[in-house]
């Protein structure tokens, strides 16, 4: 936590959120639509790190109306799910304050990835203590997926169930569905865990 001025702003928190996942699971699309409202239909894989900063006005829970503009800032880091980068995983999720565990709704094999990243996420990341949230990408192709490739709702309830996810969220990067809804719940949720009565407005 800190409090300080910056451009005319008051910071009160500063979060790293990770955005982690296999490769080519959509966690990139979801990184620039949040970021930069942009969507790039380009599907090379990411080279290592992506990271920006994003400022999000909070609000007192006990206040209607604040005299002063209050903001966290949310450093973001979307790491390439490739082999050759894991050797850099302790770094980028050291420090951590949230995480996203980013699969595709049609790719039963990018789901079944999700172990391994979930347990590297306890490893170096103090796992077990922080918010983390499931998202389901690429929404918008189930509908043109074939059956057996999509993951059932019994499987993404049990994945939840079993390794205490604080929730999830169907996402379309293309669509810019849910997007802006799974950062805001986050970061509501790293808030409540410094025990602090702000919300993100």
């Amino acid at each position: 936590m800190i409090d300080t001025f910056t451009q005319g702003k008051e910071i009160l928190f500063t979060f790293k959120t990770v955005i982690v996942g296999p490769p080519s699971a959509g966690k990139t699309c979801l990184f620039n639509r949040f970021c930069f409202n942009s969507f790039n239909f380009d599907t090379s894989l990411t080279i290592g790190v992506n990271f920006h900063s994003i400022d999000l006005k909070i609000r007192s829970k006990d206040e209607i109306k604040s005299s002063k503009e209050l903001y966290n800032v949310q450093s973001i880091f979307d790491f390439g799910g490739q082999e050759r980068f894991k050797a850099l995983i302790p770094k980028f999720l050291g420090g951590a304050n949230g995480v996203l565990l980013v699969f595709d709704l049609t790719s039963k094999n990018s789901f079944e990835q999700l172990k391994f990243w979930y347990n590297q996420v306890l490893e170096h990341a103090n796992g077990l203590n922080i918010p983390k949230l499931l998202v389901g990408s690429k929404s918008d192709l189930i509908s043109s997926t074939i059956i057996e490739n999509l993951v059932s709702k019994e499987e993404i309830h049990n994945f939840i169930q079993e390794r205490n996810i604080d929730g999830f969220f169907k996402t379309s990067a293309l669509q810019n569905q849910n997007v802006l809804a799974v950062f805001k719940e986050l970061n509501n949720l790293m808030l409540k865990h410094l025990n602090t009565h702000y919300v993100v407005c």
